[in-house]
């Protein structure tokens, strides 16, 4: 699944928000609990995912492959 700014920041604008699990082309996985922990732009190739006070990573879609709602891993 490829996904793009214009994507995530329509996961991110739902009401109410439902927690992400974002996969990474590395094998990594990043929990999204609240929709301010991402920042991007339209068409933007790079989201910004702050993880907690200290910790912040610049991801570039490209490496996204997966995109996980909360809904969908309780169907699981």
């Amino acid at each position: 699944m490829a996904v793009n700014a214009n994507q995530l920041i329509e996961l991110m604008n739902r009401t109410p928000f439902e927690p992400l699990e974002i996969h990474l082309s590395d094998g990594a996985k990043i929990r999204i609990e609240q929709p301010y922990h991402v920042a991007t732009r339209r068409n933007s190739p790079n989201c910004w995912i702050y993880e907690d006070q200290e910790r912040m990573r610049i991801v570039a879609y490209r490496n996204i492959t997966e995109v996980i709602t909360a809904a969908a891993q309780e169907g699981n």
